[in-house]
């Protein structure tokens, strides 16, 4: 067990063994702290405040020395500067290369990598992340080891993620908020050119990059939007999950994959069948969401949620925000929108050219911006293992019949509220606020090859409904989850109910 720096040379001992600073550096700059601060050598805090002062060490560095740890600050060439996410055996950190690139160190917990399935499924997808170079998309350098530790090299990003944007500010106004949802959009594009399926876009998966500057205005005409959490699920890296859980929770029949609150209909029903088409209905709920400041079906009973996606249409966005929005912007966001896959946009790439007409022009994405000596170092690091995997060139799904109607269910009748006065952010219709999901009504995701036509023509067919029914009508399984539903309400009511007439039952009086 560490022991922590009792004196301010014990803390210096500790950190020469660390490696962070060469030993002449730490003894000028003890000599330096001893004239500008004298006093006893007890005064730890004081020197470590000294160091981050200079920066000659992070805080986060500063903290672990003072506790005792003189090791774990490397990776390889990777020095370790800060925590960006938390974990006991694992999470994420900021480091910097020899070079000067910074990074993000994502590590495995090292309960994780005992096993060697959940290893081999992590180098795996690891690899395939590697592939990826687009502007709109974290890049991922490299996959690493050290000693008992595995990790991935990923680009470092600063600033806040689309969900932050919309804490504090609500709403998006539509040139922004279409010009964010082209480039999100783009970054599909990309993934799907790599056969791969994203199936949890959300807000809290948008990093938006870099934040608004201190006194410029709030606005997000200046970020390049970066797809998050691509193929390595939360649950890799997750001390709280079970190894057993892993697999299961992510492969099994009907698992439902993705966020309620932006999930596709298909989706919902089995989320193996889901293809790019999903991820284009999730953007159109992310758009809804951005313009109207919240969900298009902002329910917080799950089962409900899922049952309107696949029934319902969401209340036109002038209708809930009492705005003029184009009718031709409508249309465009009803075909993201649409019940079935067949209805909607058929790539990413043909969503983005029906929204260019309402994003208005902002700052050119911005690509990750590696150190020459970095990317040179990448390059003479490769290995054959980790060669790039060839992939077929993506079909798009097969277009809807012509003249065939877009499905969708009837607008609610809701009426139409006055349009607000200048200078006024209008309300949105009353609601109740919604609660947080739990944990466990919330997975993310994993990642997913869309295997080619021909290969999904010949695949045997799965025990479930054939992919190209509809949703709606429900099927006999569909009926069976409802019932259930029910029933577990009506038994929690009843039994609420039984227990008040027994509390409210009055005692008898008793016999003198």
């Amino acid at each position: 067990m560490a022991t922590p720096a009792a004196t301010v040379r014990d803390y210096c001992t500790l950190l020469v063994k660390s490696r962070l600073l060469p030993a002449d550096e730490v003894e000028s700059l003890y000599g330096k702290w001893r004239e500008e601060r004298p006093g006893g050598d007890e005064r730890v805090d004081s020197f470590r405040r000294f160091l981050v002062t200079r920066r000659a060490l992070t805080e986060y560095q500063a903290a672990l020395v003072q506790r005792g740890r003189a090791d774990g600050f490397f990776l390889g060439e990777y020095k370790i500067l800060d925590q960006i996410g938390k974990g006991q055996m694992g999470g994420v950190y900021k480091a910097a290369h020899t070079s000067g690139q910074m990074v993000a160190l994502k590590i495995l917990p090292a309960s994780k990598a005992r096993n060697s399935h959940i290893l081999g499924r992590f180098q795996r997808e690891a690899r395939l992340l590697t592939q990826f170079d687009h502007p709109n998309v974290v890049r991922a350098y490299q996959v690493g080891e050290s000693g008992s530790i595995n990790y991935i090299v990923m680009e470092y990003l600063e600033g806040e993620t689309l969900n932050e944007v919309l804490e504090r500010r609500t709403r998006l106004p539509l040139g922004e908020a279409a010009r964010l949802m082209r480039q999100a959009l783009d970054g599909l594009q990309h993934l799907y050119e790599k056969r791969m399926v994203h199936r949890d876009v959300k807000p809290s998966n948008m990093m938006l990059t870099p934040e608004p500057a201190k006194g410029k205005p709030d606005t997000t005409w200046e970020a390049t939007v970066k797809i998050l959490d691509i193929g390595l699920g939360r649950e890799l890296f997750d001390e709280d999950v079970s190894e057993a859980q892993i697999d299961t929770q992510l492969t099994q029949e009907g698992s439902v994959l993705g966020t309620p609150d932006y999930l596709a209909p298909e989706q919902a029903k089995d989320a193996r069948t889901a293809d790019i088409r999903a991820d284009i209905y999730s953007i159109g709920c992310v758009l809804y969401h951005c313009l109207t400041g919240r969900p298009p079906f902002n329910e917080t009973n799950i089962m409900a949620q899922m049952l309107k996606h696949a029934t319902q249409r969401p209340v036109p966005v002038a209708a809930a925000t009492g705005t003029d929005v184009p009718a031709a912007f409508q249309a465009v966001l009803d075909r993201f929108l649409a019940k079935r896959a067949d209805d909607r946009y058929r790539t990413p790439a043909e969503a983005a050219a029906a929204l260019a007409p309402f994003a208005t022009t902002g700052a050119t994405p911005v690509a990750a911006n590696l150190v020459p000596a970095y990317r040179d170092w990448l390059e003479s690091e490769s290995h054959p293992e980790l060669a790039k995997i060839a992939l077929p060139a993506p079909q798009p799904p097969a277009a809807p019949p012509p003249g065939r109607q877009i499905e969708t269910a009837p607008w609610p009748s809701l009426p139409r509220t006055a349009p607000p006065k200048s200078g006024t952010v209008p309300a949105l219709p009353p609601q109740a606020p919604p609660l947080p999901l739990p944990v466990e009504n919330e997975v993310d995701v994993e990642l997913v090859t869309d295997p080619a036509p021909a290969a999904r023509a010949v695949r045997p067919p799965l025990p479930t409904a054939p992919m190209d029914r509809p949703v709606w009508p429900p099927d006999r399984r569909d009926w069976m989850m409802l019932a259930a539903g029910a029933f577990g309400v009506l038994s929690a009511v009843g039994l609420g109910y039984g227990l008040a007439k027994v509390l409210r039952r009055k005692p008898e009086p008793e016999q003198e």
